[in-house]
């Protein structure tokens, strides 16, 4: 069994996240780690940054402790733009996360599910496990809007301890991908892009399906994942997608942005 974040850095007191958030930030940290990034506690929270990858998902802190210092998570990061999460228990967070500046950003919702098999889906796509991390990062890269050279940086959990990362085809060309992170009894599914001109096809539903089931055949008894919150105006197939797997809303976790 991988070990929580904080055991991973070297201390033996798991960090304080119910387990939806510590199989989050456990895949959180490797995934960064494993692109050459950094990561490490302070203030009470997990951080984990990237100069060469400059997307929210992949800067930011999850506070884990029960006393979180703004100032401490804010020096870590040195003025590099990032992001705070606000788990449960830490609303009041909000408060000062405003005071020092920081920015509402679009909400997460949180969802789970157990090891029930998932429905059935009927999509013209086409899901393997890839073990090519330059494809694997490429599709991921394209589907996120991320420049191309950062491709072996995302394809680098690929084959990882932990890692399952798949490829949904039409017409045997690439346009999807999907990764599953297991600890122990706890996955996490993330990872999840679609090519703009493949949106609509049923990718991400074969993809959600294909990794729950080996997520089944390898112990997990919980699955956690997220995506943007429910807002007038803004994308929801992501959240359509994930209710039809059968994952119920478990709750919302406000996201802030730095103000640098």
């Amino acid at each position: 069994m991988l070990a929580g974040p904080e055991t991973l850095l070297g201390h033996a007191r798991e960090p304080e996240l119910n387990e939806l958030d510590r199989i989050e930030a456990a895949a959180l940290r490797d995934a960064v780690v494993q692109a050459g990034g950094r990561a490490g506690l302070a203030g009470g929270a997990l951080c984990v940054g990237h100069e060469s990858l400059p997307v929210t998902e992949l800067n930011r802190a999850i506070p884990a402790g029960p006393q979180i210092d703004l100032g401490a998570i804010a020096a870590w990061y040195g003025g590099q733009p990032h992001g705070i999460c606000v788990p449960p228990g830490h609303e009041p967070l909000d408060e000062e996360l405003a005071a020092r500046g920081y920015r509402p950003a679009w909400a997460w919702m949180k969802f789970e599910r157990g090891d029930e098999a998932p429905p059935a889906v009927s999509s013209e796509v086409t899901v393997t496990e890839t073990d090519d991390p330059e494809l694997f990062g490429r599709i991921v890269a394209l589907g996120s809007n991320i420049p191309l050279e950062a491709a072996p940086l995302l394809g680098a959990i690929v084959s990882a301890p932990g890692w399952h990362c798949f490829l949904g085809s039409l017409d045997g060309e690439p346009v999807a991908s999907g990764a599953l992170f297991v600890d122990g009894r706890s996955g996490w599914l993330g990872v999840a892009c679609t090519l703009p001109e493949a949106r609509g096809r049923g990718a991400q539903s074969a993809l959600l399906q294909t990794r729950l089931e080996l997520g089944r055949t390898l112990g997990v008894a919980t699955f956690a994942t997220e995506t943007g919150e429910l807002l007038p105006g803004r994308p929801a197939t992501s959240y359509r997608n994930i209710l039809r797997a059968g994952f119920r809303e478990a709750y919302r976790r406000p996201n802030w942005s730095s103000p640098t």
